[in-house]
């Protein structure tokens, strides 16, 4: 929503385009999206498209006939995606009389597809951004028109990175839409050699090596996702660990083997190459790791 609002200050709108059914994966996204941004069911597209007497289409997927053809009867200029959770085809990008863009929330070629966030902590990069890039056939693989990168702190939530590429990507996306109407907008094809997946990852599927992954690492990696994922854990005896927060890390705590965890006070100790992590459960949620 953050996009289409900035956009709708300074170009027309003319529809509006959500996913009449999406996998599950995506519609968690958007849910936790929603909340994060503060949007509640008043604010989202089909109150927007009402309230400014924009047509609203739902797609059924990236290549949805239907939508084909509105488009092609409304003819737009350019297409804007953002959070889309399908690829579009080349009869839904041919619409666009003069460009199609998507808002990428990593700093292209690395992390192409549609869970970069994730991968962003699970490689443990230092870096992120936004990129605007032209829409091809292939996921997130044309020329790059707009980029702009950041410092990723360590252990940062991933609903605040969340928020801040939002509003990063508005700015740019608005910004790439004034260069293409002045004919200022010059791409830069992408480097393949340097390009980097970021696929969907089935939930509860074990992610962390805690016996080679250093535990400031593994910290980030888990502090930055949780709540939005938590890493699947057990206990001695088998069974589930469930954790709410991530504490801190203690380095140089190896009592016990890595990817084991022990009962405290406030929760957990998860002992990892190199130290220990403290996670909170749910009693204990906001209270102080004890030494």
């Amino acid at each position: 929503m953050i996009p289409l609002e900035a956009v709708a200050k300074c170009h027309q709108v003319i529809a509006v385009v959500r996913p009449a059914r999406s996998p599950s994966w995506f519609r968690r996204a958007v849910r936790s999206a929603l909340s994060r941004c503060g949007i509640g069911a008043q604010r989202g597209m089909s109150a927007w498209a009402k309230l400014h007497d924009v047509p609203l289409i739902d797609a059924v997927s990236g290549c949805d006939p239907d939508v084909i053809s509105r488009l092609s009867n409304l003819a737009p200029d350019v297409i804007c995606v953002s959070a889309f959770p399908w690829l579009l085809g080349n009869g839904i990008l041919r619409t666009a009389r003069q460009d199609g863009l998507n808002v990428h929330p990593s700093l292209l070629p690395r992390h192409r597809g549609p869970n970069p966030l994730f991968w962003l902590y699970y490689h443990s990069d230092c870096r992120t951004g936004v990129t605007i890039h032209r829409m091809n056939e292939r996921a997130d693989a044309g020329d790059i028109l707009a980029q702009q990168s950041f410092d990723l702190p360590r252990g940062f939530a991933i609903d605040r990175l969340y928020a801040k590429n939002a509003v990063l990507g508005a700015q740019l996306l608005v910004q790439v839409l004034g260069e293409l109407e002045a004919g200022d907008a010059k791409g830069a094809a992408q480097d393949e050699y340097s390009a980097t997946g970021a696929p969907q990852i089935a939930r509860g599927t074990p992610m962390v090596n805690f016996a080679e992954w250093d535990v400031e690492r593994v910290w980030h990696f888990l502090s930055g996702l949780c709540p939005r994922r938590r890493e699947p854990l057990w206990d001695a005896g088998r069974r589930k660990v469930r954790y709410e927060s991530v504490l801190g890390f203690t380095p140089g705590d190896c009592r016990c083997a890595a990817g084991t965890t022990h009962r405290a006070s406030f929760g957990w100790n998860l002992y990892c190459h190199g130290g220990s992590i403290q996670l909170a459960d749910a009693r204990n949620t906001g209270r102080e790791a004890k030494a």
